[in-house]
């Protein structure tokens, strides 16, 4: 080890350990100032919620298996659920509750590469598609409950995140449009762009992969519908939570507010989000005049306790992976 690349590994974990920092702190002082702390001890007096909370995760996990599943064969790769779900439950470890830069998708594009070697661009491609369409499914949803649900619109701060929802969706049609355009592909403009910049080699592989699904329509709705289904449920469980937490606001407005808080955990401020979605949440719940909206998203958070420490028995113990067209073998 050099001691630049020395250097540089202790600075992403020292910004890693910051953020980590960062996040504790602000959901400590979210949940602490915003009443939200009385819902959290409310949620552990409830024994079936916290079951509850903890059992939907596994199914979104087998969700997500079968999405990862459904886009690597769209690009003639094999993804057992098994190992799918295997994997899955490590990237929600890392994802959520391990410090530092190496975040779930990371870890994926680990095994995943493992299994099939030499195509890791391809799988890059598959991940960031998977994330894309998981997003435009959640963004679909969040839009169909905000027109379901007027009276919402006339609250500035729900009205201006319903914008960005709106914002959000246009963008990856835009950037959907882009990659899959045919005549934008082959331009000498985009050629001449990706042969100047770093790295242009593997980007124009990475957008000739993304390119490639223009042709998996199917794949890419079924992908769709099967995200669409696991965020309808994790808006129902929302709902459930809701109405125990927060009894006095409408169970299908809690579940819009918590899913709209949970947007803002793509935010790479902190691991996982923590403690922004819980502020998001909190101050979208307070524009309504709700105190204590926090406590759902964090509620959620304490819900993914059980897929994590699935995941860091699967990481601790080992996943079973294999290369294409091989049976899986220990790593």
């Amino acid at each position: 080890m050099t001691p630049v690349t020395g250097g540089r590994q202790w600075s992403a974990r020292l910004a890693g350990s910051l953020r980590a920092v960062l996040g504790v702190a602000l959901l400590v002082y979210v949940l602490k100032s915003g009443g939200a702390w009385a819902s959290v001890q409310a949620l552990f007096a409830t024994v079936w919620l916290v079951a509850l909370l903890n059992v939907v995760p596994l199914v979104g996990a087998a969700v997500e298996s079968g999405r990862l599943a459904v886009l690597c064969h769209a690009r003639g790769m094999t993804l057992p659920f098994p190992t799918g779900f295997r994997i899955v439950a490590i990237g929600a470890l890392f994802n959520l509750w391990v410090p530092g830069g190496t975040g779930g998708d990371v870890m994926k594009l680990y095994y995943l590469a493992a299994r099939h070697p030499g195509r890791k661009v391809e799988i890059a491609t598959v991940l960031f598609v998977d994330r894309a369409v998981a997003f435009f499914a959640l963004l679909v949803l969040l839009l169909g409950l905000l027109v379901f649900q007027t009276e919402l619109l006339a609250v500035p701060t729900v009205r201006a995140a319903a914008i960005g929802v709106v914002l959000c969706l246009v963008l990856l049609m835009g950037g959907a449009t882009v990659v899959g355009s045919v005549r934008i592909k082959n331009s000498g403009a985009s050629r001449a762009l990706l042969a100047r910049i770093p790295l242009g080699r593997y980007v124009a592989r990475a957008a000739g992969a993304a390119h490639e699904f223009r042709g998996h329509k199917r794949a890419l709705l079924t992908a769709a519908l099967l995200s669409f289904s696991g965020h309808c449920l994790l808006a129902a469980t929302l709902a459930v939570a809701g109405s125990v937490l927060l009894p006095a606001t409408a169970p299908l407005v809690a579940s819009t507010l918590a899913l709209l808080g949970l947007v803002a955990n793509v935010l790479p401020v902190t691991p996982g989000g923590l403690g922004i979605g819980e502020a998001a949440s909190e101050g979208l719940f307070r524009s309504i005049g709700v105190t204590g909206g926090a406590g759902l998203v964090a509620a959620w958070r304490t819900g993914m306790l059980l897929i994590g420490a699935i995941g860091a028995g699967f990481y601790t113990f080992g996943v079973r992976t294999a290369h294409a067209g091989s049976d899986d073998q220990e790593r």
